[in-house]
């Protein structure tokens, strides 16, 4: 009773830290890219570099109010085209992905509900152009803007193929549309990032309930080339998925021993 109630007491005021410090960021994020033309060449590194900031920040958070050790985190390619796929276990997974990047930041296709309303995320999702789609009404219109964006995106490009966070830690089953509108972009880097331990904390209530117990671990496999001329997508993402499953189940595996 005492340790569940401390473990409440902790993901509360870890929840509380991370809402404070974005409603702080938003204001600097504002005037920082106000300034960003002035700094010329720079300016691409600069919002490379604010990116991958605001990710650690949100880790670090976390471990310094839940003692959750994320770290060592994989390497990711940071590298124009490269395609990430990541399966989605919970609220911290885009913070994570970019954490591991030594450079550059992973441009997200990224839920449209959360371009507003969410203090320093919404208006950097604006500012960074994610590509924002609505799963339930995914339109012609939607696809042929992903396809342009990955067409001419130069940082790596980031995806969760299930669609929506796992309710039970396994992979679901992958909603192709958006990915296939990706691929026929243009050839591909292909990358898989899979990552445990999470899934029980992913919405707000279980965040504040376990985040202090949980122990996420992951692991990156590829890279699986892709080229629209050459390679058929429906085939290609079945093997990802296959291949992502095979990945959890290993990476479980390996934690076990």
């Amino acid at each position: 009773m005492i340790r569940r109630s401390l473990n409440y007491l902790r993901g509360g005021t870890c929840l509380f830290a991370i809402g404070l410090v974005l409603i702080i960021g938003d204001p600097i994020q504002r005037v920082l890219f106000a300034l960003l033309p002035l700094s010329g060449r720079h300016n691409l590194r600069l919002q490379a570099s604010w990116f991958r900031l605001w990710a650690n920040i949100m880790l670090q958070t976390v471990r310094i109010f839940c003692g959750v050790r994320f770290r060592p985190l994989p390497s990711v390619p940071g590298d124009s085209g490269t395609l990430l796929l990541m399966n989605h276990q919970s609220i911290l997974d885009i913070p994570y992905l970019a954490a591991c990047l030594d450079e550059n930041y992973p441009v997200f296709v990224t839920r449209r509900r959360y371009a507003k309303g969410i203090p320093l995320v919404s208006n950097m999702l604006r500012l960074y152009k994610f590509p924002l789609v609505d799963p339930v009404r995914f339109s012609v219109s939607q696809l042929n803007a992903l396809t342009e964006t990955a067409a001419n995106i130069r940082y790596p490009m980031a995806i969760f193929p299930e669609g929506s966070r796992t309710k039970d830690g396994e992979i679901r089953k992958f909603r192709t549309a958006g990915v296939n509108a990706i691929l026929s972009s243009r050839p591909w880097s292909v990358h898989l990032v899979i990552v445990d331990g999470l899934w029980e904390c992913a919405t707000l209530p279980d965040f504040v309930k376990k985040i202090s117990q949980v122990r996420p671990k992951s692991v990156v496999i590829g890279p699986f080339s892709f080229d629209p001329k050459t390679d058929d997508p429906e085939p290609f993402m079945a093997d990802m998925r296959e291949k992502m499953m095979t990945g959890l189940a290993q990476l479980r595996k390996d934690s076990d021993t």
